[in-house]
């Protein structure tokens, strides 16, 4: 929480500056509102930005001035994120592969696809958040704290790390506190301790030798998944392995399930119950019939009647008649 108050404060310090808490307005949010949208700042962004402010001045006991004015930014625009197909995907990382000099741009790209990092995630791994033995790494830096967890690697992404592993190796740069995407400053002077600032130079010669211009680096996360979304897997299982998913975009993933929702519909479909055949009446001793009678419609059982005209006192007994054994029907 303390990294991520952090992150949010940079662009809150350098617009507000030394303002007072006392003296910000409700015109002063909305204005850095217009300020971060101008720069191409999401509304979820902004509002997570300001969502620091408001927790300082309910801290000061100040925010009951901007409680009923203050408004979040609404988020209009669709979602932009596309899935790759996979002569796609498999080209992208062939063309990775060709270029030592890519080397960060396909383990990136690797967590990305692979196991559903955000990029912002993967700069901040160091070297104490990789478990080889327990096939696992650490998210501890997000956008949201509610995307910290502890993701499972499949073969892929254990491959990609151990040869950034042993390329940090000969430069000395495995530390636990080291970054695994390290700083580049001028000349190409490599920092282990500073985490590196953006790929995107890497990235866009990358995906454009493999003419997949159009594809964004977060759409490995949108293609991720999918792919799990299409196999079945239940959101919870999702959002264990990806960190926080919101409801709207999980019901974007949704449309790829519908085959197997209507495979469990029809597997819950009432069974038709067969009709009970008719029972013929057996040949009994002559002045003797058998049949079924209806009990209770939960059980069911034989009765003998035996006629009034057989010699008895006028009634018909119902238990322990006192006939001869011949007389029954077997």
């Amino acid at each position: 929480m303390v990294a991520w108050w952090r992150e949010n404060g940079v662009p809150l310090s350098a617009f507000f500056g030394d303002k007072p808490l006392r003296k910000i307005a409700v015109a002063d949010l909305t204005v850095y509102q217009n300020a971060r949208r101008d720069l191409g700042r999401a509304p979820k962004t902004i509002n997570g930005e300001l969502s620091v402010v408001r927790q300082l001045l309910k801290h000061a006991k100040l925010w009951y001035r901007f409680a009923e004015e203050y408004k979040p930014l609404r988020n209009t625009r669709p979602p932009a994120g596309q899935a790759l197909t996979n002569d796609a995907q498999a080209r992208l990382f062939d063309v990775a592969k060709s270029k030592p000099a890519w080397i960060f741009a396909y383990v990136a790209a690797t967590l990305d696809f692979f196991c559903g990092l955000r990029a912002c995630e993967i700069k901040a791994l160091q070297w104490k958040h990789i478990s080889f033995e327990e096939r696992r790494l650490s998210v501890r830096r997000s956008k949201t704290p509610a995307g910290w967890r502890d993701p499972s690697l499949n073969e892929a992404c254990l491959e990609a790390l151990r040869e950034l592993h042993t390329r940090a190796k000969e430069l000395g740069f495995t530390d636990p506190e080291h970054f695994l995407f390290v700083w580049h400053g001028r000349n190409k002077n490599l920092d282990p301790s500073r985490p590196m600032s953006s790929w995107r130079t890497a990235w866009r010669s990358l995906r454009q030798a493999a003419g997949l211009t159009h594809v964004r680096f977060h759409d490995g996360r949108h293609t991720a998944l999918t792919r799990l979304a299409e196999k079945g897997v239940p959101d919870w299982v999702i959002r264990a392995q990806f960190g926080h998913v919101s409801p709207a975009m999980m019901a974007i993933y949704s449309h790829v399930r519908r085959k197997a929702l209507n495979e469990a519909a029809a597997a819950l479909e009432p069974e038709a119950v067969p009709s009970p055949a008719p029972t013929e009446s057996a040949p009994c001793a002559e002045g003797v019939t058998s049949h079924v009678t209806s009990q209770s419609s939960s059980s069911r059982r034989n009765v003998i009647e035996f006629p009034k005209g057989s010699g008895s006192s006028g009634w018909t007994r119902t238990s322990n008649p006192p006939v001869n054994s011949r007389m029954l029907c077997h």
